[in-house]
């Protein structure tokens, strides 16, 4: 008696649509001269879809890499940022988006060279709040910045002035004045008339008195631009890396 035959499923056949014979240990030439033959052979539709199927992730690769060189070339090359030559904390008071702006604008015009891939940068800048998890934040992000030379003017009020002297992060001004009577004289005079002198005690508990900031709120060139109704002292940061700058500005508020 013969056995009863069953039938076996048949394997379930992969669609050859994109079917690659290329042989499996062929050479990388060989292996590029027949995809190549292959490819050109096929109808256009049939060469993106080949492409795309096999090679997409290699293409996404590609312009991920376009990409970034791209934006690396044209922030370096073809169109770099300028480098911020005086970088000005402001923290008193409100200042408007257009005034910000108007007195940018002044401060390029005197400080930085005709064509210099430079500019001036005023920044609203309160390190404290009412939230004390993010007034430990902006204080830390201060630190680091002045640390990091990153700030060198703050315009404060006087209480602002005081704690800030006492922190160590401003530069007392008797130096920095002294630069400047070198420079213009007159403007000089006119500058000693509105120092503000301050005695303040560290963290190590000593108590220094010295001239930390110049008061500008009678500036002409501020009234001019419409800055009123609040305190207003110039005041040199620690560790400044354009002091030069710092005392170009503040000139140009007492002219």
């Amino acid at each position: 008696m013969e056995p009863e035959k069953t039938e076996l499923n048949e394997p379930e056949q992969v669609s050859d649509k994109f079917k690659n014979d290329t042989p499996v240990y062929a050479s990388v030439k060989e292996k590029f001269r027949i995809e190549k033959r292959k490819i050109k052979e096929m109808p256009f539709k049939k060469k993106v879809e080949y492409i795309w199927e096999y090679y997409k992730f290699h293409l996404i690769v590609i312009i991920l890499i376009l990409a970034i060189a791209g934006g690396i070339i044209n922030s370096v090359f073809i169109n770099p940022r300028p480098q911020i030559t005086l970088f000005v904390a402001w923290s008193t008071g409100f200042i408007t988006d257009e005034q910000t702006s108007d007195l940018t604008e002044k401060m390029n015009e005197r400080i930085i060279e005709p064509k210099a891939n430079e500019t001036v940068e005023i920044n609203m800048f309160f390190p404290t709040a009412d939230d004390p998890s993010m007034d430990a934040a902006q204080i830390q992000r201060l630190a680091a910045m002045l640390s990091a030379g990153m700030i060198d003017v703050f315009i404060l009020d006087f209480e602002m002035l005081e704690g800030y002297a006492s922190f160590g992060y401003l530069e007392p001004m008797e130096s920095f004045l002294n630069d400047i009577r070198r420079i213009n004289p007159t403007v000089y005079n006119r500058i000693a008339e509105n120092t503000v002198t301050v005695e303040y005690t560290t963290f190590e508990g000593v108590t220094y008195k010295n001239i930390m900031g110049v008061d500008i709120s009678n500036s002409r060139l501020l009234n001019e631009l419409g800055f009123f109704d609040f305190d207003r002292i110039f005041s040199l940061a620690i560790s400044a890396s354009f002091p030069g700058n710092a005392a170009e500005a503040l000139i140009l508020l007492f002219e």
